[in-house]
């Protein structure tokens, strides 16, 4: 004589209530992802504008002060500073540390776009524009795509406030 033995399954009313489930904590869940995603977007690009922060202060201590006038409309003074504190001084003395202060594989693009991130030259320091401000400066993106090939500077360049 042989005996069955029931088959465990859900019943239809199990699975019925767990997808409902599911989808109570996913409905939830979903609208907080991107405050998540845009808090951390936001925790980066303050990140980098106190990177070029320190940078510029251990640029002054080792050379000399980085105060120029901020050219507004355009990034381009940003990118020329960020040229400087990449570069590494060969003529300056043994007891002053000769650089470079910032990443040289750091390549940002320039933006004055109201939908970027970016970091601005305030004239003696770096401060973050957020989306929906106005403002030129070195755009900061998070996909790693500006970090690359290492920047090598001329023979010619000339940094800011060279004495």
């Amino acid at each position: 004589m042989t005996t069955q033995r029931p088959t465990a399954a859900f019943s239809l009313v199990e699975v019925i209530a767990t997808v409902a489930v599911i989808g109570l904590l996913s409905a939830l869940a979903i609208p907080s992802v991107g405050r998540v995603v845009e808090s951390s977007r936001r925790g980066v690009a303050e990140n980098i504008v106190q990177t070029l922060n320190k940078a510029t202060r251990q640029f002054g201590h080792s050379q000399w002060d980085l105060r120029t006038t901020p050219a507004s409309g355009s990034a381009a003074d940003e990118l020329l500073l960020l040229r400087t504190l990449q570069w590494r001084d060969t003529r300056n003395a043994e007891l002053n540390p000769p650089g470079p202060f910032m990443k040289t594989d750091w390549n940002p693009t320039l933006s004055t776009s109201g939908e970027d991130y970016r970091a601005e030259w305030t004239g003696s320091s770096w401060c973050l524009r957020e989306p929906g401000t106005p403002g030129a400066g070195l755009k900061i993106v998070f996909d790693g795509s500006d970090l690359g090939t290492p920047y090598l500077h001329d023979a010619s360049f000339t940094p800011v406030g060279l004495p």
